[in-house]
């Protein structure tokens, strides 16, 4: 994929594009780096991936070179956490954005909180690859897990290659993941996977929990189990 990132953080930059070009995409920067092959206004972006810092403190320059290519490409946003005062006030970092800085915050496609790991921006990466791919594409995401409801495949970390999860695995998981984090118990899992029919199946469906519950962990992913309720994570 080919990817636009604008950041005057130099440290975040170095950071971001050593992940992005290992996982194999093309990054150009915005401002240039001494790296980029092709100057920022002639490389022709799928992506864009802007720092909250970038829309106040960038140069007009950059800032008209930026805005040139965000109704070609979709946007993830590196957002920094609010911070909270002694008052106990949260206060977000773009209140006072300007007319040009709103501007840009209103094609944001997704983003990501500050800090975040590797495998965490390669997902939001992935994801908004998968919407460009179809847009008609339904994608779910928990932490670094994501779901390709449309093709029901997931993956997970890196996301080089979906997990290699049965039918019955794969409906579970996405039940799961729907769940957002809530316990679900074995015999909602049972009839939401197996339909009519379902307590004939107990014995298959308890089989395959515990499959998924392998493959999830073997993938650094766990499945957490209380007495007949399951959860991820």
């Amino acid at each position: 994929m080919r990817i636009l990132l604008a950041t005057l953080n130099t440290a975040l930059r170095n950071a971001v594009r050593a992940t992005l070009e290992s996982a194999g995409h093309v990054v150009e920067t915005i401002p240039s780096d001494d790296d980029d092959d092709t100057p920022a206004d002639a490389f022709s972006a799928e992506l864009i991936i802007m720092d909250d810092a970038f829309p106040r403190h960038a140069d007009r320059e950059d800032l008209d070179r930026l805005a040139a290519r965000m109704m070609q490409a979709r946007m993830l946003y590196l957002r920094t956490p609010r911070l909270t005062t002694a008052d106990g006030d949260a206060h977000a970092d773009d209140t006072h954005a300007d007319a040009a800085e709103a501007g840009m915050l209103s094609q944001i496609d997704d983003e990501l909180r500050k800090p975040f790991s590797d495998s965490e921006l390669l997902a939001h990466v992935r994801r908004l690859s998968y919407v460009n791919d179809s847009e008609d594409a339904t994608i779910l995401t928990r932490g670094d897990l994501t779901l390709d409801t449309d093709a029901r495949r997931a993956f997970y970390g890196d996301l080089g290659r979906p997990l290699p999860l049965s039918p019955r695995e794969y409906a579970a998981l996405e039940m799961l993941v729907r769940a957002d984090g809530d316990y679900l118990s074995f015999d909602e899992l049972l009839e939401g996977v197996c339909g009519n029919g379902f307590f004939e199946q107990r014995d298959v469906m308890a089989t395959a929990m515990r499959s998924l519950a392998r493959k999830l962990q073997r993938a650094g992913l766990f499945l957490t189990q209380r007495g007949d309720r399951y959860r991820i994570g």
